[in-house]
This record gives C-alpha cells, structure tokens and sequence, in this order.
C-alpha cells in the first residue's frame, strides 16, 4: 500500500465516522470485571497508546490486544500492523471485529512501519490500531503517544519486555506471559505494570476457548479473595 492508497483509505472511514468531541465517552473497559477492576478509575483511554509486554521469544499475545481494540471499537476502523504477513483474519472476525472494519498494514520496514501506525493514529476514523514495534526511540514513543491524542483512538502496542522497550509514552503498560492451558483453551497472566490511578502489580488470568471463542477472566491465585468468582463474556 502506497502513502496516497493509505491516506485515501483513512480519509474514507474519517468520512464515514462522525466528529470525535468531549462526548463523555473518552475511556473504555472490557466488560470483564476481573481485568476491568485493575484499570484506572475511568478505564483506558481512547485518545492513548497503551502497551503490552511481552517475554522475548514467546508468542505474541494477540488475544489480549484484540479484546482491547474490541473493546474500543466504536464506528471507525480497527487497523492491525503485518508486516510478516502472520495474522488469520478469521481470528479476527472470531474475536468479534467485523472484517469490514479492518485494515492490514504491511509497512516494508521499520521506519515505514512507524510512520503509517502514526497516520493510522491521527485519523479521526480509526478506533484503535495494533503494531508490534521492535524498538523505539524516546522521540517515536511521544510521536505515536501525540497522534493518539489528536486523532482520538487507542493505540495498542505489542513489544518485547526488556531494554528494547525502555523508551515509552504509554497510559498503561501490561505484562502478557503465557500460562498454562488445555487443547482447547489458551490462557494468559496479564499484570497491569503502569497505570495512573490503576492496580499496578496484580495480576489476572484471560482464557481463550479456541472452539468457542468465549473469553473469561478470573482474578489470579495470588491475588484472588476466598470469595471471588470469575467473569465471563462471549
């Protein structure tokens, strides 16, 4: 896709998407109340980029960041970053994101990568975008943090946990380790790192059934109360 097809593309579902204002609506959460309760007060922030951690050399949490651009997704687009070409729109469509709505980038590099995920940011049409940046600099991070804001939509950014991720100009920041499953269930430990106002350091655990494709969340043995009970939404 060339710089013209993108803008063509965006300035397609700007006009499709009404103007974005102080309509009350600036935070969005789940609907899990196990992962809902660890946000800020509010919930996320539309108008931010909010970053998933991950292990080095572990699969990508893709579950977690599709919930989130789910969850965000009001009348605009849901643009999903591919440069190697890995996601399975089906999964997508499962996850309950129309395939309508969604836009695939390809960026040939690093650099081309960064400035579409920003254009992608800044268009009024788009509700959220997932990219998986290997690297930033401090001067990327505040680039896509200040499109976020004048665009209006979330930024979900999956990246290695470590030194390459030390540059950042998140709202929140979670860590996603895999945990263990069965066949027919995918399961993650998702632990809220950096959050104003948010319940930094605990933790829950998000299911995944492959065959049904419902989603639960239930608070994490080491912080869950005698009492507590799981959430769950389909």
């Amino acid at each position: 896709m060339t710089t013209a097809d993108l803008r063509h593309l965006l300035d397609r579902f700007s006009s499709r998407s009404p103007s974005r204002g102080d309509d009350g609506d600036n935070a969005f959460r789940t609907g899990l109340p196990a992962i809902d309760r660890l946000m800020p007060k509010h919930g996320l922030s539309r108008a931010a980029v909010h970053e998933l951690l991950m292990p080095l050399n572990l699969p990508m949490p893709r579950a977690f960041a599709l919930l989130l651009a789910r969850s965000a997704m009001k009348q605009g687009a849901i643009v999903w970053c591919d440069p190697q070409r890995t996601l399975y729109p089906p999964a997508v469509r499962n996850g309950g994101i129309p395939l309508e709505r969604l836009i695939l980038l390809r960026p040939r590099n690093d650099a081309e990568a960064i400035w579409a995920v920003a254009e992608c940011l800044r268009c009024r049409g788009v509700d959220a975008i997932i990219a998986a940046p290997a690297r930033l600099t401090q001067v990327e991070a505040r680039r896509l943090q200040l499109a976020a804001e004048a665009g209006g939509g979330a930024g979900i950014l999956i990246r290695p946990q470590g030194r390459a991720s030390t540059h950042y100009a998140a709202a929140t920041r979670w860590l996603v380790t895999p945990a263990p499953g069965k066949p027919s269930v995918q399961r993650w430990k998702i632990q809220l790192l950096h959050g104003h106002g948010g319940r930094v350091g605990e933790s829950v655990l998000l299911e995944v059934n492959r065959e049904t494709h419902h989603v639960r969340a239930s608070e994490a043995l080491a912080d869950r109360p005698p009492a507590a009970k799981a959430s769950r939404a389909s």
